[in-house]
């Protein structure tokens, strides 16, 4: 009796140790999240047994230095995390932190993209955080930011030589993902709660950055921007603001490089593919010393506040390439990954100008599918541990779950182009979940299981 009772204690004992994070498991998920690409290979080669909550435990491994960070205004400011100050020694961020901010309650967060060209200087973004009357720059909405319940942070842009949408590359959107990275380590921020805006150029960059990294956001808002190329069929989970002033082009003032014609074209499209979004065309001009431009955006400052991103939505539609100006490769968005496309081609929405010449009034908009190599996946979780899903030149794509999409003690079910591919159990684990950290580095978007679907042999391969 004695024996068997010492035995009982020995498994109770042991599965405790596996539910419960040792300092030496800490250790290895903090250096997969942290250390060198050789050094997270070896940390997930080691990592040993756990039952307990894998997302809990990367998240709890999560770097902050929350204490000590003052109110108002911080200007000029660096990276602070080692990896990324490595990664950009020269940017800057100016924070503005509402004196309502406590460290102990989470808040959202705001980048301020800024406007201007390939020579715009650093200096610019600090514009954003100035008073009203302020000189130069035509931003100064420091007053409104002030009494706003989310702390807000203007940001530099890569200086990329000779390129006027400095916004709207792969190196953006990863510069993009970083931001948000530094400001959590510095402030308690709720990942679900992250906002971005974009005048200008920085209006490009939100027409991009929803496109390809929309998934991290809870609202991303456009004013005075442009795009060429959208995939805008693929936005559905995300929360687009379009914003943009009829008299943006003006005879003698202003080109149409900025055209009204680029928010209509967006909005119709969305409606087209039953997007839901927001769309506010005001009578003013191109940048916010128009009065109606101000007010169009203090209204979408003031509207997003509460605003929370859904990261597991019921539907999500992807595609192998994106970008506003120059597609790139972009596999992942929510909990999809496409991982192998086929030779062959897919449509983006695009616009294009005709009618031009000398004269820039005589150019006019229309719109046009443009053909690109790629492919796409249309993916709906039925609420009943099903998922049906519908591919194009896509040879094998991925499936992420959370336990707040499925039951992990029943089957999991994916259908595919009318053909059951899967059906069976899957279960939580943490290097599943250490590795979709990697996608966006994000705490509120991690998932316990993953699902890879192969059609290669479907396709004589």
């Amino acid at each position: 009796m004695k024996a068997a009772m010492l035995v009982g204690l020995a498994a109770l004992t042991a599965a405790l140790v596996h539910a419960q994070p040792s300092h030496q498991l800490h250790a290895l998920v903090t250096t997969y999240l942290y250390g060198s690409e050789a050094e997270k290979a070896a940390a997930l080669a080691n990592l040993p047994e756990y039952t307990g909550d894998p997302i809990a435990l990367v998240q709890s491994c999560i770097k902050h230095q929350w204490d000590g960070r003052t109110t108002g205004k911080q200007l000029d400011e660096r990276f602070e995390l080692p990896h990324l100050r490595a990664q950009y020694p020269d940017e800057v961020l100016n924070f503005l932190v509402p004196e309502s901010y406590e460290p102990a309650q989470p808040t959202g967060l705001l980048i301020l993209l800024h406007g201007g060209g390939h020579g715009t200087p650093r200096t610019v973004a600090e514009h954003w955080l100035r008073e009203a009357g302020e000189k130069p720059g035509a931003y100064h909405f420091g007053t409104e930011l002030a009494r706003m319940p989310y702390i807000s942070v203007a940001p530099s842009n890569l200086l990329i030589e000779g390129c006027s949408h400095r916004w709207s590359l792969p190196e953006s959107d990863a510069y993009l993902l970083a931001i948000i990275e530094e400001a959590a380590y510095r402030y308690h921020i709720d990942a679900d709660r992250v906002y971005l805006v974009g005048e200008s150029m920085g209006g490009f960059g939100a027409y991009h950055a929803v496109q390809t990294i929309g998934d991290r956001f809870a609202t991303i808002g456009a004013h005075g921007g442009a795009w060429r190329y959208g995939f805008w069929e693929g936005l559905h989970g995300t929360d687009f603001y379009i914003m943009h002033g009829f008299n943006d082009a003006t005879r003698g003032v202003r080109k149409r490089n900025t055209d009204v014609a680029y928010a209509r074209f967006a909005s119709a499209c969305l409606a087209g593919y039953h997007v839901p979004h927001t769309y506010v065309e005001h009578q003013g001009g191109h940048d916010f010393s128009d009065p109606l431009a101000r007010e169009t955006m203090t209204g979408f400052l003031e509207a997003i506040g509460e605003r929370r991103r859904n990261p597991y939505p019921p539907t999500v539609v992807t595609a192998s390439m994106k970008g506003c100006f120059t597609p790139a490769p972009t596999p992942d968005f929510f909990w999809v990954s496409i991982e192998e496309t086929t030779p062959g081609k897919f449509e983006l929405d695009g616009m294009r100008g005709y009618r031009g010449g000398e004269d820039p009034w005589s150019l006019d908009f229309r719109h046009a599918l443009e053909a690109i190599e790629g492919g796409t996946v249309r993916a709906t979780n039925n609420g009943d541990n099903t998922f049906t899903v519908e591919t194009r030149n896509t040879a094998c794509f991925s499936l992420w779950l959370h336990p707040a999409m499925v039951d992990f003690g029943r089957p999991v079910k994916v259908i595919v182009d009318g053909k059951m591919r899967f059906e069976g159990l899957v279960a939580p684990n943490l290097a599943t979940v250490l590795e979709s950290f990697d996608r966006r580095r994000d705490p509120g978007m991690l998932f316990s299981a993953r699902v890879e679907v192969d059609l290669r042999a479907d396709q004589g391969e």
